[in-house]
């Protein structure tokens, strides 16, 4: 399926993501992997997410338009990217977004807003906002620097039947305090 060099490329990218805190397992994902769990990401989408609102998992939507999908496994120590993570849509107008815990007192106190943790909803634009609430999970670039020969790697946080599914497959217990992510890739090959 990959060529020495490209699975030599992979590996590049493994190595990278060990060495990352909180980064606990590493795995390619197979094609069986990637076809169930492209099954259950397209049942989840449009579900209820977090209460809020239909979900639109867009993260895992790019990702599985790459080449190469890696999924790793987090503890508490990973740090997530930079907010925002969720954004809730309504009518075309960003009505909620999730923030850093440190950016929360930004709002506090505010009139304009509600805060719910580390989740903010602008009161100001909900009036004028129609239809349904999507709530989104954006895709987030992740930049490996120049040690992997990797263009345009992007993060998705899966939905929660694909957590499901990769806890069982690759063993691991549901935990509170581990994480998934996919990481997608293309594999850029510029040797002369």
């Amino acid at each position: 399926m990959y060529t020495d060099l490209e699975k030599e490329m992979i590996e590049e990218v493994k190595a990278h993501l060990a060495q990352v805190k909180g980064v606990d397992q590493i795995f390619l994902l197979s094609d069986d992997d990637k076809a169930e769990i492209d099954k259950l990401e397209e049942a989840a989408n449009g579900n209820v997410l977090m209460g809020m609102g239909e979900g639109d998992n867009q993260g895992v939507k790019e990702v599985f338009k790459k080449e190469c999908i890696i999924c790793f496994t987090t503890t508490r120590e990973y740090v997530w990217p930079e907010p925002p993570n969720v954004i809730m849509m309504q009518g075309g107008e960003m009505v909620g977004f999730d923030c850093s815990a440190e950016d929360v007192c930004k709002y506090e106190g505010h009139a304009d807003y509600l805060v719910m943790g580390t989740f903010i909803i602008d009161k100001t634009k909900i009036p004028s906002a129609s239809g349904k609430p999507v709530v989104i999970l954006p895709p987030k670039p992740y930049v490996m620097g120049d040690a992997c020969q990797i263009k345009e790697a992007v993060l998705g946080s899966p939905s929660t039947p694909s957590d499901e599914y990769i806890r069982k497959v690759y063993n691991f217990d549901k935990s509170p305090d581990k994480g998934t992510f996919f990481l997608g890739f293309d594999l850029v090959c510029d040797v002369e």
